[in-house]
C-alpha cells in the first residue's frame, strides 16, 4: 500500500491527544496527522473560531498543501461534522476530495443531531450528559476545576456543532466514498443515522458497527483498529482522486 495520510478531527471539547497511539495502531503506509483546531492551542496566537463556515474555511487554508495529495478524513463526532463540511466545501471549489472520508459516532448531516438538546443544560445536566456519553467516570470529574475547563471548551464546541443546519444542506453528493464508523450501543446515533449518510454521497456508503458507545474508538481499541486497518488496506491499495 503506497502512503498516504490521515488526517484526524476530533471531538468536541477534545484535543489533538484523542489521537495518541493512532500512528502506532495504524502502521507504516499511513501518516496520521492529528488536526489542531484554531485557537486550541497554547501559544494564543490563533484565532479561535465560533462561526463553522469560517473555521472550515481557515482550515482548508491551513490544510491546503496537504489536502493536494493522497488522503483520507476521519472525524469523530463534531471532528466528522468539520470533516464533511471540509470536503464539501473543496467539493464546491472543485479541488481534490479525500480517496474516503471517514466519520465516526455521527448521524448523517441532514437529520437533527442530538447536540441541539444541549443548548440550554446548566453544568450539571451539561456534566451528566458528558458522563453518559462518554467512558469518562463520574468521580473524575466531580467538583473539579478540570470539569469547569471541560465544559467551557464543550459549550464552546457544541456551539459550533449547532450552526449546521442540515435541512439547508442541498447540494449534490460527494464523488468520493464515505465509511460511517457506529458505536453498537452509542445512545447519540442510531441505525438510521448512520445509514442516512448514503444520500451524501454518490461513490458508496458503507457503515461499519463496533461494539462500544460514543467513544468506540477508546471503548474498543481492537475491534477498532483492525476494521480501520483493513479498510484503509484493501480501499486505498490503488489510489483514486475524486474531484467535484
Amino acid at each position: 500500500m503506497g502512503e498516504f495520510t490521515l488526517f484526524g478531527f476530533h471531538h468536541a471539547g477534545g484535543g489533538v491527544s484523542s489521537f495518541s497511539g493512532w500512528q502506532r495502531a495504524l502502521g507504516p503506509g499511513v501518516d496520521v496527522v492529528p488536526v489542531a483546531l484554531p485557537g486550541r492551542g497554547q501559544d494564543g496566537r490563533s484565532p479561535r473560531y465560533v462561526d463553522l463556515d469560517s473555521l472550515t474555511e481557515a482550515l482548508a487554508e491551513d490544510l491546503g498543501p496537504g489536502l493536494s495529495g493522497r488522503h483520507v478524513l476521519y472525524g469523530h463526532s463534531m471532528g466528522a461534522l468539520i470533516a464533511y463540511r471540509l470536503a464539501r466545501l473543496r467539493a464546491r471549489r472543485g479541488q481534490r476530495l479525500p480517496e474516503r472520508l471517514i466519520v465516526g459516532a455521527l448521524a448523517a448531516p441532514h437529520l437533527r443531531q442530538s447536540v441541539d438538546a444541549t443548548q440550554k443544560l446548566t453544568d450539571s445536566e451539561l456534566a451528566r450528559w458528558l458522563i453518559d456519553t462518554s467512558d469518562i467516570r463520574a468521580d473524575l470529574l466531580s467538583g473539579t476545576e478540570r470539569l469547569t475547563a471541560m465544559l467551557a471548551r464543550l459549550r464552546e464546541d457544541l456551539r459550533i456543532c449547532r450552526q449546521h443546519r442540515g435541512a439547508q444542506d442541498t447540494g449534490e453528493p460527494l464523488s468520493c466514498p464515505v465509511d460511517v464508523f457506529a458505536g453498537a450501543d452509542d445512545p447519540l446515533v442510531d441505525g438510521a443515522g448512520a445509514t442516512g449518510w448514503r444520500r451524501h454521497t454518490s461513490a458508496g456508503c458503507t457503515v461499519h458497527v463496533i461494539p462500544g458507545g460514543h467513544f468506540f474508538p477508546r471503548e474498543s481499541k481492537g475491534a477498532f483498529f483492525d476494521e480501520l486497518r483493513s479498510l484503509l488496506r484493501s480501499e486505498l491499495t490503488e489510489p483514486a482522486v475524486h474531484m467535484a
